[in-house]
């Protein structure tokens, strides 16, 4: 068996392609992982905006049940009636 090797510009060559393709890898790692955060963060923020649509239909029908048909100001909290 005989050994041939590689002239130096072409070994810098196959090392320059492996780190190239190395920081690729972990680029892409690094980013798969973000995502991965992100959609937890998004699973988690569409549950809490879930819950809230539903505290505030409830306490729509509350306020609804107690003051009638109407339109709120939320910065005086005065109620205009439907007419």
């Amino acid at each position: 068996m005989s050994v041939t090797t590689l002239t130096p510009e072409e070994l810098k060559t196959l090392q320059e392609y492996q780190f190239e393709n190395n920081e690729i890898v972990a680029g892409l790692g690094t980013i798969e992982l973000t995502i991965d955060n992100l959609n937890t963060q998004k699973t988690e923020l569409l549950e809490k905006f879930k819950k809230l649509q539903t505290q505030q239909n409830q306490t729509a029908k509350e306020l609804q049940t107690k003051y009638g048909d109407g339109s709120i100001n939320l910065e005086t909290g005065e109620i205009s009636a439907m007419e």
